[in-house]
């Protein structure tokens, strides 16, 4: 415990104590062992968010203040805030003509469809590439027909 307290106050908090501080919190707020758990983890992203918004990090000095309190501090209550039940209520029956319409409206069945145009994207490589093994094919054929005529005249 003494090496805890010879350390500098502006040092950045680690993770783990970010999180003991959260489950400091959470033991503060919590009812029950299983709230604890999930008030654990709320309290956690809470404070990392706070912090984040603030382009801040939590140092060790401000550890050890939230270690000693002993309520969750506003600033973090604000943003743990518990849903609120929503009514649930049932959904009514929509008229079947009504629904075919919106069907409809929804497919575009009435709308007359575009034809689809078939383009072929340019590829100005590809391009290159083609015009390269056109004129690479041409001289070949073009040393075929050399190569040819020397033989014809050799085997004479």
């Amino acid at each position: 415990m003494n090496n805890f307290l010879m350390i500098d106050n502006n040092r950045i908090a680690s993770a783990k104590q970010v999180y003991g501080v959260a489950c400091h919190f959470a033991n503060i707020h919590a009812k029950s062992p299983s709230e604890r758990y999930g008030l654990t983890k709320v309290f956690y992203a809470s404070m990392n968010k706070f912090y984040g918004d603030q382009d801040a990090h939590m140092t060790h000095g401000e550890v050890t203040d939230f270690f000693n309190h002993q309520v969750v501090p506003a600033q973090f209550l604000e943003l743990v805030r518990k849903p609120k039940a929503v009514k649930k209520t049932k959904a009514k029956a929509k008229p079947k003509a009504q629904t075919v319409q919106l069907a409809e409206i929804a497919l575009d069945v009435n709308k007359p469809k575009a034809k689809a145009k078939k383009s072929t994207p340019v590829n100005s490589v590809a391009k290159k590439m083609d015009d390269r093994i056109t004129t690479l094919e041409t001289k070949v054929s073009e040393v075929d027909t050399k190569l040819d005529a020397i033989l014809a005249i050799l085997s004479k």
